[in-house]
């Protein structure tokens, strides 16, 4: 055990070191725990250490809890899987044909109200003022014809379950989830609580660390706004398979793969994502600002890899990818260190600048020349604060040109004609390459 310990700790130092990693790492195998150590700071302006016991949001990791209390009232027969959820949330007038199974697959086809034009991360919302939206902007396909994932799934599960149990959300949570599975560092997080032992949330400017932009927790609901610790998720992971929350049929449902997410590369399940037909891998991911974290549990061999992080650009399923490989007795993907990178020499490809569109969701961002070296105005999490995100080349062969950005962990593969021109890049951030075409 002190081998293997050692082997994932000295690979979380070198992303430490490379200005890559900020948070807590728990892996385990069966019972026995391999590491759970924090790395980076939870506080950079008084350089208050991350710690194994560092508390975090974990957004969409919400849903798995959600998704658990369906599955209880379920279990005690007080609310049915293939029902119309019209049944439950009358006040939703698009509710009929729509299932609390389709909501739990996100085969609903309702959509995501943080893309409607009436959202934004300021402002203060309720269940009802989200419904009132809903109900303005119908699904965009019929139940069960697509799987894509919404985020107002969660939000009518949620307000499903305090119809059905009589209790709020956070009560139903706090007496039929987190007292059950012994979870003492998980709760509701609200913009105005100060929560001993959370991490402050960070971004990356062009500059370095800044601090996130305001996200205001109410939206959030039934969908992704908890936090809490490494070891509050892995005793949580271990509680829903032990029968102990939900039954084990109910686990089997919660764990089965549904429709096949592409973008995503894995099916969903419900309040997660599941790698396998039939499962051998659970991904629960979250993401929001300042905070981003993902939880793997490797069903056969018993195995979880969790990793918090308290600032958003860090890639945490390419962590977690590199310390399952060692697990597997393989070489894990080290980290680039941008900094040990000479600047300059990316004069001949400054024509690479210009506009570039991934279709297929409508997300851009601009490649410019500026002071003597090309920057860009957004990563796939955030655009750039004072000054854009400056890219450092590392390559160029086999009409392929390669830069790094220097602050975070975003690799662009510019891919040359033989008239030297570029018609795409494929940008890779953590696990996801997505090509851009230029325009």
């Amino acid at each position: 055990m002190d081998r293997i310990h050692h082997r994932l700790d000295r690979y979380m130092r070198v992303w430490e070191e490379a200005g890559q990693f900020s948070g807590t790492v728990l892996v385990a195998q069966g019972e026995q725990v391999l590491l759970h150590q924090g790395y980076g700071f939870a506080n950079l302006e008084f350089g208050a250490p991350n710690t194994a016991a560092t508390i975090y949001k974990i957004a969409s990791i919400t849903k798995l809890f959600t998704a658990a209390a369906v599955l209880q009232l379920h279990d005690q027969g007080k609310l049915a899987l293939e029902e119309d959820i019209a049944a439950y949330v009358p006040e939703y007038r698009h509710g009929g044909g729509i299932t609390v199974h389709h909501l739990l697959s996100h085969a609903s086809g309702i959509p995501d109200y943080t893309a409607l034009p009436e959202y934004t991360t300021r402002i203060k919302l309720s269940p009802e003022v989200i419904l009132r939206w809903l109900n303005d902007h119908p699904p965009t396909c019929g139940p069960g014809e697509r799987t894509e994932k919404s985020n107002s799934n969660y939000v009518l599960l949620a307000r499903i379950v305090e119809q059905v149990s009589g209790l709020g959300i956070e009560e139903y949570y706090s007496k039929n989830l987190f007292g059950p599975a012994g979870l003492g560092h998980t709760g509701v997080c609200r913009n105005g609580d100060v929560i001993p032992g959370m991490a402050n949330g960070y971004s990356v400017s062009g500059e370095g660390a800044v601090h996130a932009d305001y996200y205001e927790m109410t939206g959030a609901y039934g969908s992704g706004f908890l936090y809490s610790t490494a070891g509050d998720l892995l005793q949580w992971t271990k509680a829903l398979g032990s029968g102990q929350i939900i039954s084990g049929a109910s686990y089997g449902r919660m764990t089965s793969a549904y429709g096949f997410m592409k973008y995503l590369g894995a099916y969903a399940g419900y309040g997660c994502l599941v790698k396998g037909n039939p499962a051998e891998e659970l991904v629960m991911d979250g993401n929001i600002y300042g905070y981003t974290c993902t939880v793997h549990h490797l069903l056969q061999e018993e195995t979880t890899v969790i990793v918090l992080a308290n600032n958003d650009a860090v890639p945490v399923n390419r962590i977690q990818r590199g310390l399952a490989g060692l697990l597997a007795g393989e070489e894990p993907d080290m980290p680039i260190n941008p900094s040990q990178l000479l600047a300059g020499h990316a004069e001949p490809y400054k024509h690479l600048a210009g506009k570039y569109v991934f279709s297929p969701m409508g997300w851009e961002f601009t490649v410019s020349w500026e002071e003597g070296e090309l920057r860009v105005d957004r990563l796939f999490i955030q655009a750039a604060g004072r000054k854009r995100f400056p890219l450092r080349l590392v390559s160029a062969e086999n009409g392929i040109v390669s830069f790094v950005c220097a602050v975070c962990d975003s690799t662009f593969f510019f891919r040359l004609e033989e008239d030297g021109s570029c018609r795409c890049v494929e940008y890779v951030f953590d696990t996801l390459k997505l090509v851009y075409e230029k325009v």
